[in-house]
Parts: C-alpha cells; structure tokens; sequence
C-alpha cells in the first residue's frame, strides 16, 4: 500500500527551515503564512529612497509624504521569489502608492534607486483606476500591457481594500476584494527579478502638494518553493537524441546541444506534417523558449496548441520563423515571428542568416504574447482574434519547411504554468 510518509517528512522539514529563518518574534500558522507585520514594531522592515515617514497607527502601517521627496519605500530586508502575499491598503485620494514585490535596489544600497515590479495602488475616482495592474518600478514602465491597462472601480475608494499577489515564476496574479484584477507572465522581468524584497511606497510629490497618507495592515505571506511543484524549465530537447519527440522527418542531433532538420532531397513545400517533428504530450499553459538560426531565405515555424497532427493548420497556432533580415516593407502574418493566419509582428526584429535568434511564447488562457530577439512583437487575446476557435491545449512543433530550408535549433526548453 502506497503511504504519504516520506512526502509528509520531507514537507515538515521545509517548513521547519523556512520557520528557522523567520525574523525575530515571527511565527508561520500551519499553512505556511507568517505575518510581514507584529502591528506593533518596524522589525524586519527598512526605508530605502526618499523622506517620506512611516509610523504605526490602530495596528496599521501609515506612510506620509514628505514636501519634495521623491518616491519612498519601506522594504522587508528579507527577499522573496514565489510567494502568495495578502494584505489590506486604504489610501488618500489624491495619492498614488503601490507594494514592489521582487525588487532590488542599484548597487544593493539603501540609497540606491529602487527598482522592480509594482503593485499600483490607487483611488478609482469617478473614472475608474489602475489599482492591480503592474508596472516596472525604474525598471521600464507599465509591464501591464496598454491593450489591458483598463480602469475598473474594484478598488473602494476612502475604505480598506483587500488585495492578493500571487507570484509564481513568470506569472504574476493580482485580486483586490477578490476580483481578479491582473494575470500576467513577463518573462524578461522574471529573468531580471527572480526574487527581491516587498517594498511599501509613499509616491513623491510636489512642493507644496499635501501632505497625504497610504495605511497597510494585516500584511501576510505564504512562500512557494521549488518542492512544491512551482513553475520551473524543462528541456523540451535533451541535446542528445529524440526522446520525447516523434517525426518521420529527417531531424539530426549534431554536437552543442544543436538540432537540425535537414529536408530530404526533392521534398518541398510544407504540407507533410509528419515530417515537423512534435512532441510527445500536449501542452495546456506554458512559456516556450527556443533558439534556432536559418540560412539566407530560411523559412520554419513554431506550432503550439495542435489539437490534430493531421492537420496542424487548421487546429493549431503557428508562430513564423523567416529569414526577413534587413526588410523595410510593411510587416504581415506571414513575417517573422508573425502569427499565421492571426496577427503581424509590431517590428523586424530578424537576426542576420547564420545568427542565432531567440523567440520566447507565452500562452495563458486567452493571451498570446510572443519576444523575438528581446522585443515584445506580439500580445494579443485569441478570443478576439482570427484564432479564437483554436484549442487551448495541443502538442508543440517544429516545421520541416522542404528544401533547402536547413534549419538548427537548441536551448528548446519550456514551462508549464
């Protein structure tokens, strides 16, 4: 008879080392959470950047600006990767706030600029806010795209609301008062901020503006770890042979880790879909990360969510892979990194024939968003495009393209949200 023993053991001794290195006078309930917050003292917590003040009022942390100060930052001085973060934050209409989460500082001092992802905090107003959507602190901008930057009224002005931060590798998920606010997976961001302190900010303001107050309380957070079946990369492609693949195509392992498909003679076109090469298993929610170079004039493509292998078109999604090296022309679906059938790329983001490009495909529930060569080139909602009846689940592929297009590919590697 199987037992749960070991697995139970092995969890114990988790908790019992992530409890060890708690902060003084910090304790973890038996679900994991431990309170960021005593409601009585500061401990485990530091200012970075800025005048602003930060008291302790009624159980709640209450930051005020400062005349003149740029953006402040109270930060817990322990860093977090994955984590499910609860709290509730009441804030002065006229100011903007937000909790930074994974975010570090330049040059690891206290007076080095903040940087990172940022949870807005906002007063909805008679328009609508932006509270929950996230943006790139010092660190790019909105990482919420524009498209989806849309002002909702779940944030209740002049009252506490309940927000909930949920951060699992690349994805990111906000709620404020249970309304799901963002899903968001920003791969670049993650790579650069795997982990990082919570910071509590009081925005700057002008001279002779306020002064106004944000107030957290019941802060809270529940660790992820690795153990506990997080996001983590998988190679799609071991390097070596084609485990885990299956084709009728001329596919070749060569050394480096490198893959190539080098077309039979005399086989053209593109309609012998047992010669792209697919996975074994399909793939619901996922990011695909890959890299591949072509020859002069190369043509390839990267299909995902294929419901039949027999006709991969028609139930499947294909991201183009095209040698548009140094094009100026007006960019389609057909164009590098363009969804076929779907969508163009924002840009020409073609590496030179010979040179290694980088694509990275994120797909969750609905959204599609692809990097080329580190640009965004699309981001789009499949229910509201041409690709609405596709699946939401397939297998992955590579497309054998027919002579002479020899391409390599390596570093294929996924994962699954």
């Amino acid at each position: 008879m199987k037992t749960n023993k070991p697995k139970l053991a092995l969890a114990g001794l988790i908790l019992s080392a992530a409890i060890s290195l708690l902060p003084c006078g910090l304790k973890a309930d038996h679900h994991g959470w431990v309170s960021l917050f005593d409601g009585k003292s500061l401990d485990g917590w530091v200012q970075k950047n800025g005048t602003a003040t930060y008291r302790i009022e009624n159980g709640a942390i209450v930051g005020k600006t400062a005349d003149g100060s740029p953006n402040s930052f109270l930060c817990t001085e322990k860093v977090y990767g994955d984590f499910d973060l609860e709290f509730e934050v009441k804030v002065d209409d006229r100011l903007n706030s937000g909790v930074q989460i994974r975010s570090q500082t330049v040059g690891g001092t206290n007076e080095g600029r903040v940087n990172g992802p940022q949870v807005e905090i906002e007063a909805s107003g008679p328009n609508g806010a932006e509270a929950g959507y996230i943006y790139g602190e010092a660190a790019g901008g909105w990482m919420t795209p524009e498209s989806r930057l849309v002002p909702h009224k779940a944030f209740k002005d002049g009252e506490w609301n309940a927000y909930r931060i949920l951060a699992e590798g690349p994805r990111i998920r906000v709620w404020i008062n249970g309304t799901l606010i963002s899903d968001l997976v920003d791969l670049e961001k993650f790579e650069s901020h795997p982990k990082g302190f919570i910071g509590l900010q009081v925005h700057g303001i002008g001279r002779g503006q306020g002064p106004f107050e944000v107030a957290w309380r019941n802060l809270r957070i529940r660790e992820i770890h690795a153990d506990a079946n997080t996001a983590q990369w998988k190679n799609l492609y071991n390097g070596r042979d084609l485990s885990g693949w299956q084709t009728t195509g001329n596919w070749i392992p060569e050394e480096n880790g490198v893959l190539l498909i080098q077309p039979r003679e005399g086989e053209l076109g593109w309609q012998r879909y047992t010669d792209y090469i697919w996975t074994t298993r399909t793939y619901d929610d996922f990011v695909l990360d890959l890299e591949y170079s072509y020859p002069k004039g190369g043509n390839s493509g990267v299909f995902f969510r294929v419901g039949d292998l027999k006709d991969p078109v028609e139930t499947g999604i294909e991201a183009q892979i095209l040698d548009n090296h140094g094009d100026s022309k007006q960019l389609t679906q057909h164009d590098h990194g363009g969804i076929i059938r779907t969508a163009a790329p924002t840009k020409n983001m073609s590496m030179e024939p010979g040179a290694w490009n980088h694509m990275t495909v994120v797909c969750h529930d609905s959204v599609l968003v692809v990097h080329l060569n580190g640009e965004r080139i699309i981001d789009i909602d499949l229910d509201k495009s041409p690709a609405s009846s596709k699946p939401l689940s397939g297998y992955i592929g590579l497309q054998d393209h027919g002579r002479p297009n020899d391409i390599r590919f390596r570093n294929i590697r996924i994962m699954e949200l």
